[in-house]
């Protein structure tokens, strides 16, 4: 019980850090018309599209915060989602299996709103903006992915298509840690 308490209260620090990081976004006059003309052509949806990314970048720092967010949600999915569903802890009656969704939810949750940080850090540097559809498609493909685990009808197909969106995401943005360890802490 104290280990989910922790957890729980790790995930709190986190995605208050997460928040606190994410919103400190400045807007340039440069990027004021592309926001007033995607507005203008119709509703906005939660994440930024390739037409709403900056001309120029708008804040600082861009490309370290969002290979932090990526590592972040790399480590997460694999550790609370892809191994413990490839051990088969997700399947009725697992020993731990209970304990297992609580924890793939909340790490779900972490997940999507370090995605959003990395799609918004993205959308503020115009060579990083190409990546933000494909973190719209990865953040679909995980709740869909923890929907059904929590739902009990997840299968390999579910997992490894998510995985292999993780791994495309990975490889694009050029994240790699040396020698393919793992990060500390991560698993």
């Amino acid at each position: 019980m104290k280990r989910v308490v922790a957890l729980v209260m790790g995930l709190v620090i986190l995605l208050g850090g997460a928040t606190a990081c994410g919103s400190s976004s400045s807007s340039t006059p440069a990027a004021a018309p592309t926001a007033q003309s995607a507005s203008a052509a119709g509703p906005q949806t939660g994440s930024p599209s390739a037409a709403s990314c900056a001309s120029v970048g708008t804040r600082k720092i861009t490309k370290t915060r969002l290979l932090a967010d990526l590592a972040l949600t790399y480590g997460a999915f694999h550790r609370y989602l892809y191994r413990p569903y490839q051990a088969g802890t997700f399947r009725k009656g697992a020993h731990g299996r209970i304990k297992a969704i609580i924890k793939a939810g909340l790490a779900t949750a972490a997940i999507i709103k370090l995605l959003s940080n990395a799609e918004k850090n993205a959308a503020a540097d115009p060579t990083l903006c190409k990546f933000v559809p494909s973190m719209g498609t990865t953040k679909a493909s995980l709740s869909n992915l923890a929907a059904k685990i929590k739902g009990g009808t997840a299968t390999s197909s579910d997992a490894n298509s998510t995985n292999s969106l993780f791994e495309q995401l990975k490889s694009g943005t050029g994240f790699t840690s040396a020698g393919n360890a793992s990060l500390p802490g991560l698993g």
